[in-house]
């Protein structure tokens, strides 16, 4: 599988986040695949959803202009499967667990390996339900990545990591949304990446959420023992601010600093 051969390597992982749909869908494909083009290593498409908890004033802006554009499903699967035919790189969706449920979890994972996802990295199912959420995305030939929270006690640790397949994402910053640039603590990060790694040592593990820079990137990749990034503030901001001539920069200066990282 193309996505286990990333996480594994020795180079460290660039996953490149945005909105299917944003701003509309013909520019979002394209978007996913200029961020392939500029080094880019996995993409990351986030499904619209009315209430992304998770993310801060840039993406949830960019949820709500995607929105506009009709059901945020249908353009989430019709992103992958375009961006799929059109780039090399990995697909996996980010989808809020209400949307997955409001659609059917047996049917999304089917319609999601349909089009050529990879996996789908949902932050918020609930402890009971994430066996079964990874059971049937194994049956449909995706992977179920799963987010341990940061302050999770054991049990919600263990209940995030152990089910979870293709990756485990561990937030580089507590408590925070994501667009959070107030630093972070990497030694801090570390010991939690550490615990998430006992409970799932097999499982590669993924961070994001506050990192705000190439070189924090860079960073956290090196000294924290992750196997990559996932950027998506910090991109959809320069979306915002000039489209796609001011995005393109910013994903080349992530590449050429997490590519200067190795992981172990």
């Amino acid at each position: 599988m193309a996505l286990q051969a990333e996480l594994e390597g020795t180079r460290p992982t660039f996953g490149a986040f945005s909105v299917a749909g944003y701003p509309d869908l013909r520019s979002g494909v394209e978007t996913f695949v200029a961020f392939a083009q500029s080094g880019a290593t996995v993409l990351e498409v986030g499904a619209p959803a009315a209430d992304p908890w998770l993310d801060g004033p840039a993406i949830a802006a960019a949820h709500r202009r995607a929105l506009r554009g009709g059901d945020g499903v249908s353009t989430t699967l019709e992103t992958v499967r375009q961006v799929s035919t059109l780039s090399d790189r990995p697909v996996i969706t980010m989808m809020y667990w209400a949307t997955v449920l409001a659609y059917g979890p047996d049917r999304m994972v089917r319609d999601l390996a349909s089009v050529g996802a990879a996996g789908c990295l949902v932050p918020d199912v609930p402890p009971t339900y994430a066996p079964s959420w990874a059971t049937a995305a194994a049956e449909a030939g995706i992977t179920a990545p799963l987010l341990a929270a940061r302050g999770a006690s054991p049990s919600e640790m263990s209940a995030a990591c152990r089910p979870a397949t293709g990756f485990v994402y561990a937030p580089a910053a507590a408590g925070q949304r994501t667009g959070y640039s107030a630093g972070i603590d990497l030694d801090d990060l570390a010991s939690f990446v550490a615990a998430a790694r006992r409970l799932a040592p097999t499982t590669p593990v993924l961070t994001g959420i506050g990192i705000s820079t190439p070189e924090l990137a860079a960073s956290a990749a090196r000294q924290c023992g992750v196997a990559g990034v996932v950027i998506g503030s910090p991109l959809l901001r320069a979306l915002a601010d000039g489209g796609l001539d001011r995005a393109i920069p910013v994903v080349e200066r992530f590449a050429a600093s997490i590519s200067q990282a190795r992981v172990g």
